[in-house]
Formats: structure tokens, C-alpha cells, sequence
């Protein structure tokens, strides 16, 4: 049975907010709560700041002073990222179920399901980036009246869109399924090295992206022998795999 697009994406809204989604979703933002509101995000973004990052990594972030050609950061530009994907998908018109037609169709669902859900996570939390020294620092503020919107991080669930979907798109072929899904956690990290989000904005960030993708992939899951799963706790993140015969 073939459905119009208003019927695909209203498929999409509805399974996105089901109740074990749903349950799903309150799971990972108790624990990002967790992490926002005790010394867990700070204590990270320490750590890393004074012993990890270094030039190599800013050129590898977004450092518009190097001559490196890779830049994390520019997958999680949604006014490039969008319009990709909107492309992508009009190739479908030209030439049905092609590779890149049904990446540009189903990363652009993706987004249209989850980018409002995630910005309204942003107003809601109310949280500051490190870079602005508040002095609530990651903690929530619900509904912010200094303006603070970065609860969750929109760089990390717009770049983890595309790379989580060619993920989806290959469950059998490891060689692009794990450097797609490890692809989807870079502009996520390059947030994190420009002390531009605490640790818990990027996971959630990247969780919506998940949740949004597995909307769209949901119906084509049923079959699936192996699943790939996203894992949080308060010690980290991280996938579980499960398999069933």
C-alpha cells in the first residue's frame, strides 16, 4: 500500500510519541537530569578540556584557523544538513528506490518528526552552555527567562540524522554500519571540544536523533535478527546489541 507524504510523516508523529518510546525518552532525560544537575557534567567537561583537547582536535572540530579539510562540526549544521537531505530525497522523483533518494527521504522524515520534539526539550530545560560561565552552570532552568535554550544539543542530533540512517539503511554490512553509527557521534564531539555543550546536551541530542531514525525505520524492524540499541546510564553511554532466533 503506497501513502501520501501528509500520511507517512502522520505515521511517523504518531509512532515517535507512542507510550514505550515515550517511556524511552523520560528514561534518558531522568538520567541527563541526573548529569545537568550534579557536578557529573562539569566533572567532564574538565577533564577533557584541560586533558584531552589540544590543537589537533580543535582542527579536527571546527578551528577555522586550520587547514585540515575535515570539520566535525559542519555535520551538524542544520542549514546545510536539511537542505541535503531535502535534495537527496527529490532524487526519488527523477528515479525511484535509489540509494540516495530513499538516505535523503528517510533522513529528512527523521528530522521532520524530531526537530520539533527537540526544540521544545531546549526551551523546557533551559540550560546554559559552558562557554556562557552561568553560574547554574548545566543545570536546568525550565523555561529559561535569561534565554537559555541548550538543554539539548542541536548540532549532535542534527549531524547523528544522517549518519544513523545510513546505519539503518545497512544492518548487514558491518563495514559501514559501525563507522556509520560511530560517524553519527562527530559533531556531537566536536560540541564538546569547542566547550560549547556539557557532555549530557550531546547524549541527548544524539538520543533524539536515534529515536527519530528508529521511528522511521520502526515498521522495517520487525524482521530484524540483530538490533542495535542505544545505552544510558549515569556512568556513560554507549550501543547493546540483541539477538533473537
Amino acid at each position: 500500500k503506497s501513502f501520501s507524504i501528509g500520511e507517512t510523516i502522520a505515521n511517523d508523529y504518531s509512532r515517535f510519541y507512542a507510550s514505550e518510546r515515550m517511556i524511552r525518552l523520560g528514561t534518558a532525560f531522568g538520567v541527563g537530569a541526573v548529569m545537568a544537575n550534579t557536578n557529573i557534567d562539569m566533572n567532564i567537561r574538565n577533564w577533557y578540556q584541560d586533558k584531552v583537547r589540544d590543537e589537533r582536535t580543535d582542527s579536527w572540530s571546527s578551528d577555522e584557523a586550520s587547514t585540515a579539510a575535515f570539520r566535525a562540526k559542519l555535520f551538524g549544521e542544520g542549514k546545510y544538513m536539511v537542505p541535503v537531505a531535502l535534495l537527496a530525497a527529490s532524487v526519488n522523483y527523477l528515479d525511484t528506490d535509489t540509494a540516495v533518494g530513499n538516505w535523503g527521504a528517510k533522513s529528512s522524515r527523521a528530522y521532520i518528526v524530531g526537530l520539533p520534539a527537540m526544540w521544545a526539550m531546549q526551551f523546557t530545560t533551559g540550560a546554559a552552555r559552558p562557554s556562557h560561565e552561568a553560574p547554574s552552570g548545566s543545570a536546568w532552568r525550565p523555561f529559561n527567562e535569561d534565554g537559555y535554550a541548550h538543554g539539548v544539543s542541536g548540532h549532535s542530533f542534527v549531524g547523528a540524522v544522517p549518519f544513523l540512517t545510513i546505519a539503518y539503511m545497512n544492518p548487514d554490512n558491518g563495514w559501514v554500519k559501525y563507522p556509520a553509527y560511530f560517524a553519527s557521534m562527530a559533531a556531537g564531539w566536536s560540541r564538546i571540544n569547542d566547550d560549547a555543550h556539557f557532555p549530557s546536551q550531546v547524549v541527548l541530542g544524539w538520543y533524539m536523533a536515534w529515536e527519530a531514525v528508529d521511528t522511521v525505520f520502526e515498521k522495517d524492524q520487525y524482521n530484524q535478527d540483530i538490533a542495535i540499541k542505544p545505552m544510558i546510564g549515569i556512568d556513560g553511554f554507549g550501543l547493546v546489541a540483541k539477538g533473537s532466533w
